[in-house]
């Protein structure tokens, strides 16, 4: 039963990231400024929530805020250079790109939690690499499909490990406490480095805040509060898996909404990715079903 409720948060929370991509391509921001409004948006509405449940703010341990600092470094990294993969390219390349993330995370769980690695997880790891070889037009830095693949790669790297350092906090605190605290990093982070740097940030309407805040609260602080959530019952692994939806709807929504269409090479590289990722655990994913 228990098992039953984390895949259905896990999922409600792929379709909403996955629509999330179309709000990076749509509002005329640059991705400092979009990443600060999600987070700042989205740590006002989980702490709402969480005064609204009357939850527990203070951590157990001194290292547990550490682990959450930790965490939301790596959040940081995930939604700006995911965000910068969406705007340098398009909404199909920056999600297939992400979409690579369980391979790190079979990779980095075995590490931290003590597990065997895997042959096939290398075999698909290959498999990954052909499809991205096929997704990249020129091996060129100055081309935007490459930067874009670049910003995506770097993004589902840091979600990998930010997903590894959660599986370890929801087992002691509650999600939305745990979401809440990295998205303040964020925050901060972001507030520095736009302070600092001073950068152009994009002009925007009434109605692009507007999109902003729902960005923020419904795309960001309840996807990512569902998500979290269910690793208290499934394995990352398992998430990780049920994430390739993600590309799969931000592609679909692109192509409806954004009119974006995708080249027999682009066509090729996403089957390889998805292939190689959806094979690697399929055993997982009726592993957890069946339990």
């Amino acid at each position: 039963m228990w098992n039953r409720r984390g895949l259905i948060s896990v999922h409600i929370a792929v379709f909403l990231l996955g629509s999330a991509s179309l709000f990076a391509a749509l509002i005329p921001m640059s991705a400092l400024m979009l990443t600060l409004g999600r987070a700042v948006f989205s740590a006002l509405s989980l702490y709402i929530y969480i005064h609204f449940l009357d939850l527990p703010l203070r951590l157990n341990r001194f290292q547990d805020y550490l682990w959450n600092l930790l965490a939301g470094v790596f959040l940081t990294g995930h939604w700006f250079f995911f965000v910068m993969a969406v705007q340098v390219s398009t909404v199909s390349i920056g999600t297939i790109s992400f979409a690579t993330y369980p391979l790190f995370v079979m990779l980095l769980e075995p590490y931290f939690f003590k597990e065997k690695i895997k042959y096939k997880n290398l075999a698909a790891l290959l498999l990954v690499i052909a499809g991205i070889g096929f997704l990249i037009p020129a091996f060129r830095l100055t081309n935007s499909t490459t930067l874009g693949i670049i910003y995506g790669l770097i993004s589902s790297f840091s979600f990998a490990c930010l997903s590894v350092m959660n599986r370890r906090l929801v087992a002691l605190y509650d999600s939305a406490v745990v979401t809440l605290y990295e998205q303040l990093v964020v925050a901060i982070i972001m507030t520095c480095v736009i302070s600092v740097l001073n950068p152009y940030l994009g002009r925007g309407t009434g109605f692009d805040f507007i999109c902003l805040i729902v960005y923020g609260v419904i795309f960001t602080a309840l996807a990512h509060t569902l998500y979290v959530r269910g690793l208290k019952h499934i394995k990352v692994q398992t998430a990780s898996v049920i994430s390739v939806l993600e590309p799969a709807y931000s592609i679909i929504l692109a192509m409806v909404f954004l009119g974006e269409r995708l080249s027999w090479q682009e066509v090729i590289g996403i089957a390889l990715i998805f292939i190689a990722v959806s094979l690697v655990s399929r055993e997982e994913v009726s592993d957890e079903v069946s339990s």
